[in-house]
């Protein structure tokens, strides 16, 4: 087996504008609109006014105030993971992209799956990476290995760099880097293996395959309720399920492995449908099937469940070719 690493290519937004910086109104009906009074308001207040003007007397109008729009956000909040909760919809909840929850805690681990109830996470106020500084770092260097050019990442506000510098970063502390990227590297769900005579070694089925599939997928559960899809930190499907609902065979084939999963996948089944393909039901409550035994499409081999790194019951669905890790809902009806 090897370990898989995803590198994510990002379109870089127009630079014209730091994501930070508020851009100034044009029209003063928008000024008027964006701070919660509507231009109709606005016109009938100024309507008032040239009346009374033209009745010889300037009327008071009632209750003059200000309000200031919000600025954005430069700092780092923190949030605690809650049930059910997902990179997607934590990075929804901040208007973030869900690599920036991976990219914004150095300490998780990239797989997307690492999330756990009552873990505490750090939001970025923008998408980028948290970049916590090691000896000898440099903003050249955030600039090479994030793809930030230096000058945004100095004129970020939340960094708290003197303008123009020196820029001298200390081990430890902490730089947002606006717009950064990082390498997304998840591990393989199933056994590690560590050498050809690790203790490991023999934990996939390596016996004949007495099943094969036909190449054509079904669902491995009803209904179907996605609640994360295929992104650069998590290549499978989750579905929404109840514990103990029945997981089924997406193709016939053999089972290859069937047992508890280290990494964070719970209990764990993976199926060679003999055609080049496997797939894999994770974070399942029960198996039904062991290694080396034949299963039919549509056949239970498990119950759903939480175990593992999870938030709430669900399953976990891949759809593996060679080394590659497959969108499922190409594959799926």
């Amino acid at each position: 087996m090897v370990m898989l690493g995803a590198a994510l290519t990002q379109t870089r937004p127009d630079e014209s504008q730091r994501p930070w910086e508020a851009t100034p109104a044009s029209d003063p009906r928008n000024v008027v609109a964006s701070v919660g009074g509507p231009y109709q308001e606005d016109h009938a207040a100024h309507i008032a006014v040239m009346s009374s003007l033209q009745t010889g007397g300037i009327t008071r109008l009632a209750d003059p105030h200000t309000e200031m729009p919000l600025r954005p956000r430069t700092d780092i909040i923190t949030y605690t993971v809650q049930p059910g909760d997902t990179p997607i919809s934590i990075a929804a909840k901040f208007n973030l992209r869900p690599e920036t929850i991976l990219w914004g805690n150095p300490e998780l681990s990239a797989e997307a799956d690492s999330l756990r109830i009552g873990l505490v996470l750090n939001i970025l106020p923008v998408d980028g990476v948290l970049h916590i500084a090691a000896e000898g770092d440099t903003l050249e260097r955030l600039q090479e290995l994030h793809d930030t050019p230096l000058e945004d990442i100095a004129a970020f506000p939340g960094n708290n760099l003197p303008r123009g510098g020196p820029y001298m970063l200390t081990p430890g502390q902490a730089i947002i880097v606006p717009n950064g990227t990082a390498e997304i590297a998840w591990k393989e769900p199933g056994p590690l293996i560590v050498s050809s005579q690790g203790q490991n070694a023999a934990a996939f089925y390596t016996g004949p395959l007495s099943g094969a599939g036909n190449g054509r997928f079904i669902w491995p559960v009803s209904p179907i309720v996605i609640t994360q899809y295929y992104w650069a930190g998590h290549p499978a499907i989750d579905l929404d399920t109840y514990r103990g609902q029945p997981v089924w065979a997406s193709d016939s084939g053999t089972v290859i492995y069937a047992g508890w999963d280290d990494s964070g996948y719970g209990y764990l089944v993976i199926i060679d449908h003999g055609n080049g393909y496997w797939t894999y039901y994770a974070h399942n409550s029960e198996l039904l099937v062991q290694a080396g035994e034949a299963v039919m499409q549509g056949q239970a081999i498990a119950r759903s469940g939480s175990t593992g790194n999870s938030t709430g019951d669900h399953l976990d669905f891949r759809i593996r070719q060679g080394n590659v890790f497959l969108n499922p809902l190409e594959f799926l009806p």
